[in-house]
């Protein structure tokens, strides 16, 4: 196998970022070190589509990013994360060549980006801040009601700001928390996490699988 093309359809435009941890997990594959792998971004918002529109949200997806992995993003929030993987296994049972894999965080996305100080500072164009920001133990992470607001707040705290520079700030904040995933090169905490053990244990047999045909 000399390329590899994977498309990521999530639940909102926000959630971008989880591409760089799928990245991350790919290059931690030794079988795929010499292979050329392209990646694409199914915005919710650009297909008009949601989950609730069933397997036609699915088809639209891959009709428009055609690919040969499919990663399929809903966070697990309020339900028990094996109900969203039900979830994806009906929504995604038409594709007959694109490979599905399921990305459920407990809670939220922005979970999994609660793991590096650096990134958060950087992301908040503050890197040298002496504020103490207090971020999460990594095995209570998927225990937190709302981490998209604890990141926010970190964030906030991150950039030392007040007044009118903090209203501003506050204001381009969601694009800051996709910044924060681009700072982190190393995502090797989450093998903490049981969401993402389960997450790269699925990709890496998708792989192998894969590999194995080509």
């Amino acid at each position: 196998m000399n390329s590899l093309r994977y498309t990521l359809l999530a639940d909102g435009t926000s959630d971008r970022c989880l591409m760089q941890v799928i990245n991350w997990t790919l290059e931690q594959i030794p079988d795929l070190y010499n292979v050329s792998i392209s990646s694409q971004f199914a915005d919710p918002f650009m297909l008009n589509m949601s989950p609730k529109d069933g397997e036609e949200h699915v088809r639209e997806a891959v009709r428009r990013y055609p690919c040969d992995v499919l990663f399929f993003h809903r966070d697990a929030e309020k339900e028990p994360r094996e109900n969203r993987l039900e979830e994806i296994g009906k929504l995604t049972r038409g594709l007959k060549h694109e490979k599905p894999i399921p990305v459920v965080p407990v809670r939220m996305t922005e979970a999994w980006l609660l793991i590096n100080e650096r990134a958060i500072r950087l992301a908040a164009d503050n890197p040298n801040g002496n504020v103490h920001l207090s971020l999460p133990l990594i095995h209570t992470i998927e225990n937190l009601p709302d981490p998209k607001q604890t990141l926010k707040n970190l964030l906030i705290a991150a950039s030392e700001k007040s007044g009118r520079r903090l209203t501003q700030f506050q204001r381009g904040i969601n694009h800051r928390l996709y910044r924060v995933a681009t700072y982190i090169s190393d995502f090797s905490p989450l093998r903490n996490l049981s969401a993402y053990q389960v997450f790269e244990a699925e990709t890496r047999s998708i792989m192998k699988t894969l590999i194995h045909k080509r």
